[in-house]
């Protein structure tokens, strides 16, 4: 027999489990014990017979194979079994577990735990699977389990795979209106006064800045659907913590409630011998009052509650700022370059105002460009301190209409927060700053870093430390930088390295080569760059922190002097946009100011704001190439900014030279077949040579070993000459041109010929390169041919040559190379088939030759 078990006090998602793992286990029985949720046991009785249920008191447990538990992974608190003497049968039984509440421990066969929103939710992800039928009552019982567990698909702990389980027992006759009825029953007379007595004894607290809503009862009697009224509190206190403590009959009954950034309730139920997840938990308590049991509550709280979200945690820093004598078109030209929609005005260190863009295109549509920022600012600026909330900020933003208010510290200027600041700490963002939090967080990974550093050649470990003794001695903050930090992150490390200093970077770079001893040094002083390069093909580049902005799409970048943050924000890619500090007293601190490890892990390619792409076009190219590489995709923003780049043509302002690099790039790649295939998809191939080409990109093969030559030719394998044409507009190199040309040539010549013989073949095949030869074999109409000639080539036994020739009477000149390509087609053609025949023929061939 196979026996499916719950928790004590069964809900309706416990009850829907029990239901689909029966239906999952045909001839198996549900075992129950105890009082349900009061409307689980109304549903139950109107349902008996569809219900089987089984008193553990009556279950042979000889006859006990197995035993499924739902909703719950600890066989404690299945109801009923601490009063089962046979409970120590269980040790030796098959035990399988769906639960999808929090498991810290090892997952071992048999046990299916996922967090989910609903426990039912995983089991109609097994009936899908294994095409179990529903009856219309089963599907609306398993949606009853889903939407109570999830408040209707409301609550935070609610996911997608919640969402399409309800989809798909709807489409099974799940009724929506029965689930309706026992989701919005009234409350009784008892559950009523309970909640009166609750709402009246009730109060909240403040946990080192944490609201948390705490109230207890006393019932003589036993009051079902406490989950429920727990409900109905939250809604009338609006808490987003709530823990109520309600003792009935001879036991006490805890139950907490988290929404929004409460806290983590299961993690307080566990204190009690309870269970649940972070928003939704429950314990039953016996032998403790209700007072020992709210000081002892009170005190877990006060262990786990963490300040909230202070302004100087969301807030962006350093502030860009501007002084009251900036004209109208500087600070334009500020506003644009940094994306910003306002900035703030200081004077000596003091906040004097705001301006707005707004502002500004108010003053220039006048012509007053020339115009002191002074006299458009606004000079009653809201502003909030470093340590308010970030609720505060909310309350002001909304209050005001403003979308970014100055903070202050000490009468100082410390940063600035904006809504989207607000936004991602509420629901997170496309791109992400860094702030305290994601620098403790940093902090927290150092050690994990400092292994990944520790793990490098000892080459790229005395680079990196020769790096850091310079940096000290200057006292200059150095960083490591773009896709060195990347590729160690992926445990993949590269052998070039990026220096960013925050200080003179050519006197850095020179300082670092006297330090090395070796290679050879380059000043770059246009773009205040260095590049020390070794003899091994290795390099080390040095750079100043510095901010690049472009003059017209596909320009070469501006610099200007800037901190680590501005330079980040340059990059390309959030992936590509994270540092590592080689500073003794900071070595192996990440910074990550823009989400670049979030990426990293979600496997996204995003770019780092919505003008990227505009400005340097290049950078959809680079896109496709490190999404295939690393088999990643583009964020729903890149994709969107890829496409409005190409709209509005800016692959038109960009040199055939750059565009040329990146491709070439590209077909140096791996997987180049799927970049150049996501190239055309995304319209980029199309956009750029003005026509759709029929490419052939898919027949290259990722194992195939292809040079970049041999990648190329097969790529234009379906042109025809006005296409070959089209493609050879890009800046490739003679060599590959004449390829190119070549390759057309001698594929039209062998499509032409209406048969192919080996010896024609050769005459057009001889001497040609391998990459035209192993293009030639991926046309289907020259496949077989190309293979049969590939294979007589490598089978050739030709002996005689020029030398061999000359001594029988052949003067030297083009008479020797026709003999030797007569020998050599006899071969390809079978004619001969042995040395001796090949001598006889050559013999032949010289006597007609005298003659």
């Amino acid at each position: 027999m196979i026996l499916i078990l719950t928790h004590r006090q069964m809900d309706f998602d416990a009850l829907a489990s029990m239901i689909a793992a029966q239906a999952l286990n045909p001839g198996s029985v549900m075992g129950i014990e105890g009082k349900p949720n009061s409307y689980v046991q109304e549903y139950i009785t109107l349902a008996k017979d569809r219900l089987p249920f089984i008193k553990l008191k009556d279950v042979v447990w000889s006859k006990v194979r197995k035993v499924i538990l739902v909703d719950t992974h600890d066989l404690s608190r299945a109801a009923g079994l601490k009063e089962v003497e046979e409970l120590k049968q269980l040790e030796k039984l098959e035990v399988e577990i769906y639960d999808h509440h929090p498991y810290s421990g090892d997952l071992s066969t048999g046990m299916h735990i996922e967090q989910t929103g609903s426990c039912a939710a995983l089991l109609v992800e097994q009936l899908i699977r294994h095409k179990v039928p529903l009856s219309s009552f089963e599907a609306t019982s398993l949606a009853l389990g889903i939407y109570e567990d999830t408040g209707s698909l409301l609550f935070d702990s609610t996911t997608v795979r919640d969402v399409k389980a309800v989809a798909y027992l709807l489409e099974q006759g799940a009724n929506l209106s029965v689930v309706a009825e026992y989701l919005r029953k009234p409350l009784t007379e008892e559950q009523k006064a309970l909640l009166q007595e609750l709402i009246d004894r009730g109060q909240t607290e403040l946990y080192d800045g944490v609201p948390v809503y705490i109230s207890s009862a006393v019932s003589s009697e036993y009051v079902g659907g406490l989950a429920l009224i727990a409900h109905r509190v939250g809604e009338m206190e609006g808490a987003e913590t709530l823990f109520l403590v309600v003792k009935m009959e001879n036991r006490v009954y805890l139950v907490g409630r988290s929404r929004g950034r409460g806290l983590a309730v299961n993690l307080i139920a566990q204190a009690f011998g309870g269970a649940g997840h972070a928003k939704a938990a429950s314990a039953t308590i016996k032998n403790m009052s209700v007072q020992e049991i709210v000081i002892k509550l009170q005190q877990e709280i006060k262990n786990r509650a963490r300040s909230p979200h202070l302004v100087r945690d969301i807030m962006s820093y350093p502030v860009k700022t501007v002084n009251p004598e900036t004209k109208l078109s500087e600070v334009e030209q500020i506003l644009l370059r940094y994306g910003h929609t306002g900035v703030p005005v200081v004077e000596e260190n003091t906040l004097v105002g705001i301006i707005s863009r707004r502002d500004v295109e108010k003053g220039l549509k006048h012509g007053l460009e020339h115009a002191p920022v002074k006299g458009f600012m606004t000079k009653a600026v809201i502003t909030v301190d470093a340590n308010a909330s970030w609720e505060e900020v909310q309350r002001l933003m909304v209050q005001h209409d403003i979308g970014r208010i100055p903070v202050i510290e000490n009468a100082q200027l410390v940063g600035i927060v904006s809504r989207s600041d607000v936004l991602r700490l509420i629901y997170g963002s496309s791109v992400a700053t860094e702030t305290h939090l994601t620098r403790d967080r940093s902090l927290a990974m150092r050690q994990d870093i400092l292994d990944l550093l520790e793990n490098l050649p000892e080459e790229i470990k005395k680079l990196i430390k020769a790096g850091q003794r310079v940096a000290d001695s200057l006292g200059y903050s150095v960083f490591i930088i773009g896709g060195f930090v990347r590729d160690l992150l992926l445990l993949n490390p590269t052998q070039d390295l990026d220096f960013v200093v925050e200080g003179n970077g050519h006197a850095f770079a020179q300082a670092l080569y006297q330090e090395l001893n070796r290679g050879q040094l380059t000043l770059h002083d246009s773009f205040g760059t260095a590049r020390i390069e070794f003899p091994n093909g290795t390099h080390l580049d040095v750079a100043s922190t510095r901010w690049e902005y472009y003059e017209f799409p596909g320009a070469l970048p501006q610099v200007e002097e800037s901190r680590l943050r501005d330079d980040l924000f340059r990059r390309d890619f959030t992936i590509n946009a994270m540092a590592l500090a080689i500073n003794s007293d900071r070595y192996g601190e990440l910074v990550d100011y823009y989400g670049g490890l979030r990426d990293l892990k979600q496997g996204e390619i995003r770019f780092l704001h919505h003008l990227s792409f505009i400005e340097d076009p290049t950078r959809i190219l680079r896109a496709v190439r490190f999404a295939e590489r690393y088999r990643f995709r583009l964020s729903k923003e890149t994709q969107e900014g890829v496409a409005t780049a190409l709209k509005a043509g800016v692959l038109h302002k960009l040199s055939t030279e750059r565009f040329t690099q990146e491709f070439l790039l590209i077909l140096r790649e791996k997987h180049f077949a799927k970049m150049a295939q996501s190239l055309v998809e995304l319209g980029v191939l199309e956009e750029w040579f003005g026509e759709k080409l029929p490419w052939n990109f898919m027949h290259i093969s990722e194992t195939g070993n292809f040079t970049p030559e041999e990648k190329w030719l097969i790529s234009v394998l379906l042109f025809n000459q006005q296409q070959i044409d089209s493609a050879l507009s890009l800046k490739l190199s003679r060599e590959m041109k004449r390829e190119t040309l070549k390759f057309k040539e001698i594929q039209d010549a062998l499509l032409a010929e209406p048969t192919l013989t080996l010896s024609m073949m050769d005459q057009y095949l001889s001497g040609v390169s391998k990459e035209i030869r192993v293009a030639l074999r991926y046309d289907p109409a020259l496949e077989q041919s190309m293979n049969n000639y590939e294979q007589a080539v490598e089978q050739l036994k030709l002996e005689i040559n020029g030398f061999a020739l000359r001594k029988l009477g052949i003067s030297e000149g083009p008479e020797i190379g026709r003999i030797l390509k007569e020998i050599r087609w006899a071969w390809l053609e079978q004619k001969i088939h042995t040395p001796a025949e090949e001598k006889q023929l050559m013999l032949q061939l010289t006597e007609q030759r005298r003659k």
